[in-house]
């Protein structure tokens, strides 16, 4: 579809080189269907945790264009992985007003493809917040993962390289994507929450916001220039949103709270939101709190259309 912003004054994402030699990992992330829920956690209220305020998603009440939105699938180029799979949820009446749209970038677990956020309902529920004028209308682009999110660990050459060498240039060369890091936003769920963690904590100028929703950091692999444990808490993380979330009798709870603790007690704190929800590392947990995770990514994005850029077309 090719559309550019106009006059775009985004720096180009970093060149982070090229691919270099992935070593299998044997990763101490069990898949989460293989796994039995065998700890017990701290009740959910235990640890203080902070009630979002969430915007319901409604019922439409209005349809704004004649047009509904729809799910693309598409392969892009890869010269980190070769060619991959993704998704991309286009809102209602998408490229009539001519103008671009802020992006979000989703990533799957270690067992998921690029149709798990499709399967959640993210589009769905993006759908019902945008026709109901909670949210603005964006694109969700739903990632793969594949051989290489699961088999490295982080920098350059591993899937880190795949979003932002591959994917994200792709996705700003094709479709009508706000190319500015106000426009993007990252998140994932179990090991794609590391990666999102991963990306953004090491690029953090590059995204307004990132989640980490169930997040996976089991990786005993990853050194601490790559490791969100480490990165969450070294690196200048600028004015980058940040949203951590898990279920209490969630078996991967241990190393994501215990970096949201790390952030709090930090001098200074480091700004983030810790949701300690009930629920277990499951797809009924990520389902239902999409319309959370969605009313949060959105917060920063004008609803106005007039707002943003004119896009070429």
């Amino acid at each position: 579809m090719g559309c550019q912003p106009v006059a775009p004054s985004d720096p180009k994402l970093p060149d982070l080189g090229p691919p270099t030699a992935v070593v299998p990992l044997s990763l101490a992330l069990a898949t989460e269907a293989t796994v039995p829920l065998t700890s017990t956690p701290e009740p959910a209220t235990a640890v203080p945790t902070p009630t979002p305020t969430v915007t319901a998603t409604l019922p439409p009440t209005a349809t704004p264009c004649a047009t509904p939105g729809r799910v693309e699938t598409g392969i892009f180029p890869s010269l980190t992985a070769g060619a991959m799979a993704y998704r991309v949820y286009l809102p209602p009446c998408y490229g009539v007003d001519g103008r671009t749209y802020p992006t979000l970038y989703l990533l799957p677990g270690n067992i998921h493809t690029d149709a798990i956020w499709d399967t959640l309902g993210a589009d769905e529920t993006a759908e019902a917040g945008i026709l109901a004028g909670s949210w603005p209308p964006f694109l969700i682009v739903m990632a793969d993962g594949g051989w290489m999110a699961n088999n490295s660990s982080g920098g350059p050459g591993s899937y880190e390289s795949v979003i932002l060498n591959d994917l994200i240039p792709y996705v700003e060369q094709t479709y009508c994507a706000w190319a500015e890091p106000t426009g993007r936003a990252i998140g994932g769920l179990s090991r794609g929450g590391y990666w999102a963690l991963e990306i953004a904590f090491r690029f953090p100028e590059q995204f307004a916001s990132v989640g980490g929703h169930s997040a996976a950091l089991l990786d005993t692999h990853a050194w601490p220039a790559v490791d969100p444990q480490h990165t969450g808490l070294s690196q200048n993380l600028g004015d980058l949103r940040i949203y951590l979330d898990i279920g209490a009798n969630d078996y991967v709870i241990h190393n994501i709270r215990q970096l949201h603790e790390a952030m709090a007690t930090a001098v200074p704190p480091i700004p983030h939101t810790w949701v300690l929800n009930d629920g277990r590392h499951e797809e009924a947990y990520w389902q239902v709190h999409l319309p959370e995770y969605l009313d949060w990514y959105t917060e920063p994005w004008p609803i106005d259309r007039e707002a943003y850029s004119h896009c070429l077309r």
